[in-house]
């Protein structure tokens, strides 16, 4: 008898388990769609990817020259996945205009030369610095490739430098790689 109680205890406590496990399971899904609603109607929280499936979506809605030439000009200067969905939820013109001087985005550029200060003046580069701070620290690029659509500045500028070395001057030969305008990547040769 005591084993028969004991079996039932034991299955008592794996199905309590079972359903607290369920529980728990269910309170997480609920959470992630809250989480995806308030990322779809921007909300604060950001994941990975969710943004940027919305940004493609919007970009789709560019259709004028005017706007696409204006967006392709703010692409490296925005500061965030949220602030680039809240310029293209923008849908004509003049709000979009709205947005820039709202938000002064085009000041950045001033406002960045001043931060990277120290890496222009030492002819450096950093992960995630924009196009134009770059030319301020290694000039105008020999070329610049882009990659698929131009207007979203998937480039790869190249360099030929005359640097110094222990035994004199020698060519050297160096690439930047740039998502969005700014640099994701470099190598030199």
């Amino acid at each position: 008898m005591t084993k028969y109680i004991f079996t039932k205890l034991i299955y008592a406590v794996a199905f309590i388990g079972l359903v607290s496990g369920c529980a728990q399971i269910e309170r997480r899904q609920q959470k992630e769609n809250t989480d995806s609603e308030s990322i779809s109607g921007g909300g604060a929280m950001q994941i990975p990817g969710v943004y940027k499936n919305r940004i493609r979506d919007l970009e789709k809605n560019l259709i004028t020259q005017q706007d696409k030439s204006l967006y392709s000009k703010l692409l490296p200067w925005f500061s965030s996945e949220e602030e680039q969905l809240s310029f293209l939820r923008n849908t004509d013109y003049e709000d979009k205009q709205k947005w820039v001087m709202k938000t002064r985005i085009l000041n950045r550029p001033t406002e960045l030369a001043g931060r990277y200060k120290r890496m222009i003046d030492n002819q450096d580069i950093a992960i995630g610095m924009p196009n134009e701070i770059v030319k301020k620290a290694w000039g105008d690029p020999l070329n610049i490739e882009s990659s698929g659509n131009s207007l979203y500045k998937n480039e790869k500028w190249r360099y030929l430098r005359t640097v110094s070395t222990t035994d004199g001057f020698k060519q050297e030969k160096r690439v930047v790689y740039f998502e969005g305008g700014r640099v994701v990547g470099w190598e030199t040769d």
